[in-house]
């Protein structure tokens, strides 16, 4: 019966270079991997938000809690219910998010993002202004939450919607509906007419007066379809589709409240007359 022995060549015999490939090369590639995997947690530590990050809605809603927990350590008062609207926000427009929104949040007011790079991170990959505006309705919504928006609150604003690339009145009409919104809620409270409550609900949304004309009715509501029309987010998020929807719905409503009110202004006077 034969026998058969294996033979190893004792490791000092092989090539020095052979004994570094082997035991070293599978060592600094393990670093290098590790350096590549955290490579984003790195760069938020520093205050960067990372550049190169897909545009996915984990990432898109990341971005978003950058920027409303900038908002809250601007003003910490509130705080709770500031978190809470947060919170309720993306449970609502995020609906196939995959976070912890403790840890998240804790995170992101652990090491604040300078928010010009979330804002360049956003410019990137949000194309058109609409999606871009959707960011200041949600910081201003978190802003307003205590009736007024501090100045510091405003600058910040100010400076993101100018990082945003948007123009300066787009910021101006979102403070506006949500402050007018806000004083009308004050005044609905002592009114129950459901009529006259609807009508200064509406006005405030469409962003015009609370005895408008028809004329004004129709070029405000044509000028928010351009920017929150559904069709125009055909290549967004599933969350950005729904915020668009939520809000041309809102829009929709409301120009067609108005309408049928002026119209049945103009066949009373019609009647009358």
């Amino acid at each position: 019966m034969t026998s058969y022995f294996l033979y190893f060549e004792p490791a000092d015999q092989h090539p020095t270079w052979l004994v570094v490939a082997v035991f070293f090369v599978p060592l600094v590639g393990g670093i290098a991997l590790y350096l590549y995997k955290t490579r984003h947690a790195r760069l938020w530590r520093r205050g960067i938000y990372p550049p190169n990050l897909k545009f996915t809605e984990d990432n898109l809603l990341e971005a978003y809690l950058a920027l409303g927990s900038l908002l809250i350590l601007l003003d910490y008062s509130g705080s709770r219910k500031k978190t809470q609207y947060i919170n309720g926000y993306f449970n609502r427009f995020f609906t196939k998010a995959n976070y912890n929104f403790g840890d998240s949040l804790l995170f992101s007011m652990r090491h604040p993002i300078k928010f010009k790079t979330v804002c360049d991170w956003l410019v990137k990959h949000l194309e058109t202004e609409g999606e871009r505006a959707q960011v200041i309705y949600f910081l201003t919504g978190i802003g307003m939450l205590d009736g007024n928006i501090s100045d510091r609150e405003l600058k910040f604003l100010d400076l993101t919607s100018q990082h945003l690339n948007l123009p300066k009145e787009h910021l101006k009409r979102i403070i506006s509906i949500y402050s007018n919104y806000r004083k009308a809620e004050e005044k609905n409270k002592k009114e129950t007419k459901s009529v006259t409550v609807n009508a200064r609900k509406y006005a405030h949304i469409l962003g015009v007066s609370e005895n408008p004309t028809s004329k004004e009715v129709k070029s405000a509501y044509r000028n928010l379809v351009k920017e929150h029309h559904p069709d125009r987010f055909e290549r967004a998020s599933k969350a950005q589709r729904l915020i668009a929807e939520d809000k041309f719905r809102e829009i929709r409503e409301a120009y067609e409240f108005w309408d049928r009110r002026l119209k049945g202004q103009n066949e009373h006077r019609v009647r009358s007359g």
